[in-house]
């Protein structure tokens, strides 16, 4: 009898709607259509003819420049994903790489956005030139950058405490590396990622005001992109109430709907990748889940994704099956003389960037002349005033783009503070104008060159650095004392995870510069002492990472350990010491060093608050950077970013790093 086979188009996906692809297909359409309104909007012209950049605060706009705010922060996702995907896979799997990896990744984290935007606005500008691209480019990365470290260390620490059997199956099975990533480890990581990729989002949202309005070297004015972070901000600086309350209304709407529609699928089918040998009672459901599996066309376009997968050429592992999978103790010697030659490579480029960077902020003699420690060179147009600035210009003293007007090019400009006219005395005693009483004795000292840091200025740094250091370490403990039991309590309940969910998105995603104005009026009305009341507010976004990632680690914790914890009867603090915190310890661990570089960062904008006319500035490293970030990076910038990454990295090295070993080595599921 002759054989016959269906043709190869029977196996092709095909087309085929359901009753549900009514809502579906409509839904796509929609999404479509947006992206490209926002997209439009941010490919605009925008050049040195283009009238300054601003933002209506008539609520009217507000849908539109929310879109644009959502369209910039799900691109920085996009980002994020990628970056997880590839430097932290290549920290977990080079142990050479981590040695480099994971402390940029501490430095980097630390780094506050204005850091990170005095330096990529003008790049970007530059390569999209005559575009708003630029602008909106800047922002995204500065999205980027408050998003990205959190869910790096999350997936980094799922890698390299993946259970040894499962690992162990791998081999067994032969899996390529790309398949082994794919099908184990992308899987065992999936449900701490999803928690602290939501938690990243609304982290997002705290520094989307700082990200939206943006310092243009050359103009005397700040650029507003169309967004809510920008309206924001603008209603801070008119003082208007009503429209705060439509950001704060407009936020809501826009958390709800992403939650639907994204968050809580997600959670929802995640749900099938917890590594448990018996199954939950409850489990995260999701109507949007429902309807997506259901439609005849979210099938087709699955189906299309598989055929492309299946055709990514695989090869298999050359180690036979069963075979040994934990690194071996032994080092070869071509492997000792690797580790030298990368160590070495590894030093040497650190020391080229360490002299390059000091020369860059104390200039070529290291802030020495002759032996001696140069003097300060201080700006004396306090306020940045443009209008001063030009002035100062007027009277032959230089001013630079910036506004900045240094001491040295006054004394230049007056053969040292002699020849000083009616005019520019009547100048130098204005009260927004910094300048020494003894103007001939200040030029007679030797100074560091114009925009470059002098020594003092580094012992100060640290200074201020060592109280935002203590500001940290202080809130990041109550937090931890707080958020831990209300997370377990939390994750233990998936119908209560659902419910609280979206609450504590918005929470999280509440930017906190909506409460500074509140802060400002009640410590400048009632004389209140602004170390309490001000210095809380670096941790109303930070805090949010600690409980995302309890509420993760408690969600992740197997089934049968949970019965398990049951039969033995353990109770009160036998049931914390012996289940819970081994199992949340990893995830807290994330927690834990994201909140902490998440208060470094969010010090930039809590230890200079305002509302209207009025500011409030509490000594600290973060007003020191925000302070000097005129639009594009300098020395002083740099001489911050550096002390501030410095402090982070030791007390990660110290102190959480400590932690992930023995999260690594201890309260792992082997």
């Amino acid at each position: 009898m002759r054989a016959t086979f269906p043709d190869t188009g029977v196996l092709r996906p095909r087309l085929k709607l359901t009753p549900w692809d009514v809502v579906v297909v409509p839904l796509v359409i929609v999404v479509i259509l947006l992206l490209t309104i926002a997209f439009q909007g941010a490919a605009q012209p925008f050049d040195a003819a283009t009238p300054d950049l601003t933002v209506s605060l008539d609520p009217i706009n507000l849908p539109y420049y929310g879109l644009r705010t959502v369209f910039r922060m799900f691109l920085a996702v996009l980002l994020s994903l990628l970056f997880t995907f590839t430097v932290a896979t290549l920290a977990a799997k080079s142990r050479r790489a981590e040695v480099v990896i994971i402390p940029a990744l501490d430095f980097l984290q630390s780094l506050p956005i204005l850091g990170f935007l005095t330096v990529t606005t003008a790049i970007f500008l530059g390569v999209f030139r005559s575009s708003l691209l630029g602008l909106e480019a800047a922002s995204i990365f500065a999205i980027f950058t408050s998003q990205v470290w959190n869910m790096a260390f999350s997936f980094y620490h799922s890698l390299i405490t993946v259970p040894r059997e499962l690992r162990e199956a791998a081999a067994v099975l032969r899996l390529s590396p790309w398949q082994k990533f794919w099908k184990l480890e992308v899987p065992f990581a999936m449900p701490s990622l999803i928690w602290n990729t939501m938690m990243s989002v609304s982290g997002g949202w705290f520094f989307v005001v700082a990200s939206e309005v943006i310092a243009v070297v050359g103009r005397d004015n700040d650029q507003y992109l169309p967004g809510v972070g920008s309206y924001i901000a603008l209603a801070i600086e008119q003082a208007d109430i009503a429209a705060m309350v439509y950001a704060g209304l407009t936020l809501l709407v826009i958390i709800l709907i992403y939650d639907q529609l994204i968050f809580r699928p997600i959670v929802a089918w995640s749900e099938k990748f917890k590594f448990e040998q018996s199954e939950a009672q409850e489990v995260a459901q999701s109507w949007m889940l429902r309807l997506l599996q259901r439609s005849g066309f979210a099938g087709s376009l699955s189906a299309i994704g598989a055929v492309i997968r299946r055709g990514i050429p695989t090869f298999p592992v050359s180690e036979a099956p069963g075979s040994r999978v934990e690194a071996q103790s032994e080092s070869r010697a071509i492997d000792r003389v690797l580790d030298r030659v990368w160590y070495g490579f590894v030093i040497a480029v650190t020391l080229w960037a360490v002299w390059f960077l000091a020369t860059y902020m104390f200039g070529p003699g290291l802030g020495f002349e002759n032996g001696r420690v140069l003097a300060a060179n201080p700006n004396v147009n306090a306020d940045l005033s443009p209008e001063i600035a030009r002035q100062f210009a007027t009277f032959g003293v230089t001013a630079n783009p910036d506004q900045t007007v240094w001491l040295s090019d006054v004394c230049a400009a007056t053969a040292g503070g002699t020849q000083v006219s009616a005019e520019l005395a009547a100048l130098l005693r204005h009260e927004r104008v910094n300048v020494p009483d003894d103007l001939v004795a200040a030029c007679a000292v030797p100074m560091a060159p114009a925009g470059k840091v002098a020594w003092s200025e580094v012992w100060e740094c640290l200074w201020l650095g060592l109280l935002t250091t203590m500001r940290v370490v202080l809130w990041i403990g109550i937090s931890t004392l707080v958020w831990t039991p209300i997370g377990v309590w939390i994750g233990l309940r998936p119908r209560v995870a659902q419910f609280v969910q979206p609450l504590a998105q918005f929470a999280a995603a509440f930017p906190a510069n909506l409460l500074f104005p509140v802060a400002v009026v009640l410590i400048a009305t009632y004389a209140l002492p602004q170390d309490l009341f001000q210095a809380p507010l670096m941790i109303l976004g930070a805090q949010w990472y600690i409980l995302f990632n309890v509420i993760a680690g408690t969600v992740s914790i197997p089934n049968d350990l949970k019965e398990a914890a049951q039969v033995l009867g353990l109770r009160g603090w036998a049931w914390w010491r012996k289940l819970i915190i081994p199992a949340i310890f990893p995830a807290f661990v994330t927690g834990g060093i994201t909140a902490s570089g998440g208060s470094w960062n969010a010090s930039i904008v809590s230890e200079i608050v305002s509302w209207g006319s009025t500011t409030l500035t509490l000594s600290g490293l973060g007003a020191y950077i925000a302070y000097w970030s005129t639009g594009e990076f300098n020395p002083h910038v740099g001489l911050g970013m550096l002390i501030m990454g410095l402090l982070v990295l030791a007390f990660n090295r110290l102190f959480w790093r400590r932690l992930y070993l023995l999260a690594e080595t201890r309260f792992r599921l082997d």
